[in-house]
């Protein structure tokens, strides 16, 4: 699966962080808990793998601005180079906003967002503006992940069909007019929307979806993969309210280098369940995501697309195949927090 070799950029500023004392593997396993995908959902992995689109487009979003990063000006607005990867089908499917790392690259998780699509969800997975590769001086630009939760609503506006840049959107429609199917945003099913994001990625996740600085009440799930809670709220006032509003899987590498574990143990240790927390047995930081060749690439592919299945899928069993997934003697262990 894995095609692109990286090398990933560590976060001077939690460099502290990482020295910490973290906490070792916790391999126990709680007790079953019931997430039901929305109603009436329909089950996407019928007909997978899908066939799947994988298309570009700038989102531009002129309503909020770009600050000065350390080598770089300001910008009046803000420029989204978004991949986005459609299941060659008829739908509506499920959609998932996927938000890359610090000085990361949608570019560097092809397989991982890929295999999400063959399964049956629409992928939209943006560059923002500040802390991707492309930009100078992008790992002294972390603080800028305040703003990236309004990035991944932008995004959704877009692709819902319910604001963002509709240009861009007929963009993407024209893209799909020689394919059997509707416009893309009749292929969405806006009531299964999923977000998920690696690193400070993750950071952004935690944020659109239990910030209340930018809460976003239209996502239904979550995937952290190797993040942390970054003070998303303190330019805006808000506060990490982890409520266990919508599931949430939080996946870890144990020997993480660039955000310590106990960072992600910490945050499951204090959320409200409904809460699955996968650790890497032996795992790094990014390679277990990225498309590198590593020994927990299978693992990571089946249990991310088994959460999004059982949460948003709504195929019958999904929970307990998810959790069957998460344990792989060696590789993962999990842990659960039920409702």
């Amino acid at each position: 699966m894995r095609r692109h070799s990286t090398q990933w950029v560590a976060w001077a500023v939690i460099a502290a962080l990482t020295l910490a004392t973290g906490c070792g593997s916790q391999a126990s396993t709680a007790g079953s808990t019931s997430v039901d995908a929305p109603a009436g959902a329909p089950a996407v992995t019928t007909a997978a793998p899908y066939p799947v689109r994988h298309l570009a487009v700038s989102l531009v979003d002129p309503s909020r601005p770009t600050e000065a990063g350390t080598q770089t000006p300001a910008h009046p607005g803000r420029t989204l180079d978004t991949e986005v990867y459609v299941p060659d089908g008829p739908g509506p499917f499920p959609l998932i906003v996927f938000a890359h790392g610090l000085g990361g690259s949608t570019g560097r998780v092809v397989g991982l967002l890929t295999a999400w699509a063959e399964a049956g969800f629409v992928v939209a997975a943006p560059s923002f503006p500040l802390t991707n590769d492309r930009v100078p001086g992008a790992s002294e630009n972390w603080r800028n992940v305040a703003a990236q939760p309004g990035d991944v609503s932008f995004v959704l506006d877009t692709l819902l069909g319910t604001g963002g840049d509709r240009g861009a959107l007929t963009s993407l429609d024209q893209h799909l007019d020689d394919s059997i199917g509707p416009p893309l945003t009749r292929r969405i099913d806006p009531a299964r929307v999923g977000v998920g994001g690696h690193s400070l990625g993750g950071g952004t996740t935690y944020g659109v979806v239990f910030n209340t600085c930018c809460r976003d009440t239209r996502i239904k799930a979550a995937e952290v993969l190797s993040g942390a809670e970054f003070p998303v709220g303190v330019p805006a006032g808000g506060a990490f309210e982890l409520d266990g509003h919508v599931p949430l899987l939080i996946m870890h590498g144990e020997n993480d280098a660039s955000l310590a574990y106990h960072l992600d143990a910490d945050v499951y240790a204090t959320a409200r369940p409904p809460v699955w927390f996968v650790t890497l047995i032996g795992g790094t930081h990014s390679d277990p995501y990225e498309d590198v060749p590593s020994r927990w690439d299978d693992a990571v592919v089946k249990i991310t697309t088994s959460f999004w299945d059982a949460t948003l899928g709504g195929a019958p069993g999904g929970m307990a195949r998810f959790e069957t997934d998460a344990v792989v003697p060696g590789v993962t262990s999990l842990q659960i927090k039920a409702s």
